[in-house]
């Protein structure tokens, strides 16, 4: 909880840390502040070519990650805030190919892609960001413990609750519910299975801003973690820890070859 402090001690006020971050209400549409400059849906950018191999990283902070993703969401969604969150601070820290990436890219994905429900939208985001820093052969390996990690955590987590609970983003324009929310785990990487499942818990429905502000914190948790994750990486120290259960591993033993997938069989399937 001393991170928890002082990352929130951090935050003079909502209204310069959105300066800062580039989430501000008074940036023109499409606009993203960053630092002193502003990169506009408009404007031309300096001739130059990204280069198709894995992007430099350096060690970035998860509380920053946490308090930035959970902000973003409530300016795109679950999946803009997922990749924001991470790809926002290493446009501060690195530059460079950073800064010809557009953040927007990931909005898609809000609500498990246009409103499906299939992936959450904030594991799509972190393992786009993922992507953009590791190689191949790593990126499946980091983005499977993520996801692995994701479908037993319970959401929002201990600090999530507590930034929002404390007050620490007060939405401009937006509606704020600074309450402690129930917890849920989903056995699932999908958004409708998440989102369900808390839902069925808490009592909040879909529309409401609980819910909106759960996911909100689901986000910052999520990036939170893909730093973590990412952090150790760098240092070459992460280990691969998720496996699937027993019961799982029983099933993909008859089913390897004949379906994709690592996801627990009994959130579809009857067992058997």
């Amino acid at each position: 909880m001393a991170d928890l402090e002082k990352a929130l001690e951090k935050q003079v006020s909502r209204r310069s840390f959105l300066k800062t971050t580039g989430i501000g209400l008074g940036v023109a549409a499409g606009a993203l502040v960053l630092g002193t400059g502003v990169v506009g849906a408009q404007t031309t950018q300096a001739a130059g070519t990204v280069p198709e191999a894995a992007l430099p990283y350096v060690e970035l902070d998860p509380e920053d990650a946490r308090l930035r993703g959970h902000a973003a969401y409530w300016k795109a969604g679950c999946s803009f805030g997922g990749f924001y969150a991470i790809v926002s601070m290493l446009r501060e820290k690195v530059g460079g190919p950073y800064n010809q990436i557009p953040l927007r890219m990931l909005g898609y994905g809000r609500g498990g892609v246009a409103n499906w429900g299939t992936i959450c939208g904030a594991l799509n985001g972190a393992a786009a960001a993922i992507n953009l820093v590791a190689p191949d052969a790593d990126t499946n390996k980091l983005v499977s413990e993520l996801v692995g990690w994701y479908t037993g955590f319970a959401f929002p987590s201990k600090e999530a609750n507590a930034i929002g609970v404390a007050g620490g983003f007060k939405y401009d324009e937006k509606p704020y519910p600074k309450l402690e929310l129930v917890t849920s785990v989903s056995d699932s990487p999908l958004c409708h299975a998440s989102n369900a499942k808390w839902i069925a818990k808490s009592g909040y429905l879909l529309p409401t801003n609980e819910r909106k502000e759960r996911c909100a914190r689901l986000t910052g948790d999520v990036a939170a973690k893909t730093v973590e994750l990412l952090n150790a990486w760098k240092a070459g120290k992460f280990v691969a820890t998720y496996k699937v259960d027993d019961q799982t591993a029983s099933c993909l033993s008859c089913h390897a070859e004949d379906q994709e997938g690592k996801m627990a069989c009994v959130s579809c399937h009857e067992p058997h």
